[in-house]
């Protein structure tokens, strides 16, 4: 499939316009999606319209239904992001869990030769060595963070169902366009 509008059928470039704002507006951009929306769909509508051999309101029902069916698509594509985002997230909090175990194991073992070994015999103030309670603290709060990490609660799907109120309104501009031309 050609990134060109020009190269799609007038139904295709339609669908890709309409995918286009539907995307911009589950990521945030509203104002992108109705830049869209109100710049290049009219234009692909007209233009799907004039190669279209339905009636006007088989024309607007079609344009409805094709309208309602990317943006479901687009809420069911953003679901399964938002659940591939999640397990990604629980997946990285179980491996930084095991790295964080690792690392507070091997400075406990570091603590332990440190207690275990003398103070050099030149030195003449003894060195005061901590007995392993504060690395329990240290890896106490690691595990509580980690915990925290994984407890939190994923991001729930979005569920921005595209439904832009003035489509309708469009549709009926557009189609009222045609008929003047």
């Amino acid at each position: 499939m050609s990134s060109s509008s020009s190269a799609l059928s007038p139904l295709e470039a339609l669908k890709a316009g309409f995918r286009r704002a539907c995307v911009r507006r589950l990521v945030g951009d509203e104002e992108g999606a109705i830049q869209v929306l109100k710049d290049e769909i009219p234009a692909l509508v007209v233009g799907w319209a004039k190669v279209s051999d339905l009636e006007p309101a088989q024309k607007k029902a079609k344009l409805k239904e094709m309208f309602d069916d990317e943006s479901a698509r687009a809420d069911e594509l953003a679901t399964a992001f938002d659940l591939f985002a999640g397990r990604f997230e629980t997946r990285l909090a179980s491996l930084m869990r095991e790295e964080l175990g690792g690392v507070v194991a091997q400075v406990q073992d570091l603590l332990k030769q440190v207690s275990l070994s003398p103070a050099p015999e030149n030195s003449k103030n003894p060195v005061a060595v901590e007995k392993s309670e504060p690395v329990k603290e240290v890896e106490e709060l690691n595990e509580e963070v980690i915990e925290k990490v994984v407890e939190e609660k994923l991001d729930p799907p979005r569920g921005m169902g595209l439904k832009f109120d003035e489509i309708e309104k469009m549709i009926d501009q557009v189609l009222s366009f045609e008929k003047d031309s």
